[in-house]
């Protein structure tokens, strides 16, 4: 996969988060999902990108990238486990790929998805 410049890759509420275009790409394959769906926190994650909170009502979408990473940190995957499936999944530079991580974890910390300790 090959970064592409879109500057969003989660929306909460349908508000885009502005966002450096990390963690974005256009598939060379399909998005990784090996079911339809998988909970990450508080939130059900469908394949398409479609989120959804019970608890608090709000609602997210995310780009197949994103969603590859929260269900690699719902799987228990460590952060260099993560960095080895984006790169050998996606046709991106692994320091690229490493400030990306570290970019969309920030995000994921700053919209309330996640801790910091992730």
């Amino acid at each position: 996969m090959k970064l592409a410049s879109i500057p969003t890759q989660i929306r909460h509420n349908g508000q885009p988060h502005a966002m450096e275009p990390a963690m974005v790409a256009a598939p060379v394959v399909a998005p990784y999902s090996e079911s339809a769906s998988f909970h990450f926190q508080t939130v059900t994650w469908q394949a398409d990108g479609f989120g959804f909170d019970a608890t608090s009502g709000e609602f997210f979408t995310a780009s197949p990238t994103a969603l590859m990473v929260m269900q690699a940190l719902s799987e228990g995957m460590t952060r260099p486990q993560i960095l080895e499936r984006l790169t050998t999944r996606f046709e991106v530079a692994r320091s690229t790929a490493e400030r990306d991580l570290e970019s969309f974890l920030a995000e994921l910390v700053h919209i309330g998805l996640t801790s910091e300790s992730n």
